[in-house]
């Protein structure tokens, strides 16, 4: 991060414990409709418009080792079959044979040198080509120069895959990730190791569940035994980014030289040398458009994603990231960590459902945003950038109105 970012940033931390009303020259932010949580029609307009055309994060690249090593990535109600190519590049295509449309590979991941159709034998190289049709004397000017895997847009940032199923150029991935990707630039995430992965299948609308990772607020009552120990919402500093991102940091009540909350009277705490002291001295929060939150500290990382499943299930994944280390067992801060972060997760998945179920009574029709959760809206309003808004209910529109308060 940019040393003038961070002064910008403590100094926005000092404003926040010091100011006792609503910030001078910021608009009142609009109701949010209950709806946006319960249509049908509206979820189908999300999904279509912005999980089936924006760049989606899917799994890591460490993953993938090997030339020939494949996985199925399905949470977008597709199987898309990733290859690492022997060139060491990663690509993307449609698991859709072009003959039939029988799925080419049928294990969720391993190894190969030729992908080859389970149902009658056609056979492409890693790269999507087909290159063998059993009895092509039988087709009559059949030109398999034509008939490859249908191919997905593939990129990689910093240890991760991306996807986008766009038909249309999605356009460069780090520069859709920018400020974020250049501010997480310290991590070094490549070099990162997987330290442990979890998921949990919640019964709430996407949005509902991502919402609750988008402030602090309800941290005194939600999380009064854990975060709060941890973190002073009082002081939390929100930054809108481009493209629908968001960066919340919020001051440290304990663990200033850094660790997460379990870390105080460890032996241990692993250390990222290259973060910058901000991470150390608050929690900096990272939202990605649309579905990836991470709290950071220079430990490393959770990556959590949120996938759609339906209008009221998402499936939630939450993957830790940190350093390497030397001894053979995995160190204690990590296996407190995994508990001390899984029954933080669990107090969120208690709320999830139920606010679902209320949202789904027909009592809650509006939604009133304080300033600490402008995150959200400016979330709903990117949502709606995304699906078109002449194509939602007037009642139900997340209006632009926190462009002009969006960080050059």
């Amino acid at each position: 991060m940019r040393p003038e970012k961070i002064k910008e940033i403590r100094e926005q931390i000092e404003y926040e414990y010091k100011r006792s009303s609503y910030p001078e020259g910021f608009p009142q932010i609009p109701d949010l409709s209950g709806r946006r949580y319960t249509n049908e029609e509206f979820f189908n307009l999300e999904f279509k418009n912005i999980f089936l055309k924006s760049w989606i994060m899917v799994f890591r690249e460490d993953e993938l080792p090997n030339p020939g090593d494949f996985r199925i990535f399905n949470k977008l109600q597709r199987d898309i079959l990733i290859v690492r190519q022997k060139d060491q590049s990663i690509k993307a295509f449609y698991n859709t044979c072009s003959h039939r449309g029988a799925p080419v590979v049928r294990e969720n991941e391993g190894n190969t040198k030729l992908l080859k159709c389970q149902y009658h034998s056609w056979s492409y190289d890693l790269d999507g080509s087909l290159i063998r049709v059993p009895d092509e004397r039988d087709f009559l000017n059949l030109d398999l120069s034509c008939k490859g895997l249908k191919e997905v847009y593939c990129d990689m940032w910093d240890g991760w895959v991306y996807i986008s199923l766009s038909d249309d150029d999605p356009g460069n991935l780090r520069e859709y990730l920018d400020p974020v990707a250049s501010e997480m630039e310290c991590f070094k995430s490549s070099e990162l190791v997987t330290i442990w992965k979890n998921s949990a299948d919640v019964k709430a609308n996407w949005k509902t569940c991502l919402d609750a990772f988008m402030e602090v607020y309800h941290s005194p009552t939600i999380h009064k035994d854990t975060v709060n120990i941890l973190l002073d919402g009082n002081g939390m500093a929100a930054g809108l980014l481009k493209n629908g991102h968001s960066r919340m940091v919020t001051p440290k009540r304990i663990n200033l030289d850094g660790g997460m909350l379990g870390a105080e009277g460890q032996d241990f705490v692993p250390y990222i040398e290259t973060c910058d002291s901000i991470h150390a001295e608050t929690n900096v929060a990272y939202a990605i458009f649309p579905n990836f939150i991470t709290p950071t500290d220079t430990s490393g990382y959770v990556a959590i994603l949120f996938w759609p499943k339906s209008l009221r299930e998402t499936e939630i994944e939450y993957i830790q990231l940190g350093p390497k280390w030397e001894e053979k067992e995995k160190p204690q801060y990590w296996v407190d960590q995994e508990v001390s972060f899984h029954s933080i997760m669990e107090e969120d998945f208690k709320n999830l459902e139920p606010m679902q179920r209320s949202h789904d009574s027909g009592v809650f029709n509006k939604m009133p945003l304080n300033y600490q959760e402008r995150r959200i809206y400016y979330y709903h309003q990117t949502v709606d950038d995304w699906v078109g808004r002449e194509n939602i209910n007037n009642e139900m529109v997340a209006e632009d109105i926190l462009s002009p308060f969006v960080e050059k």
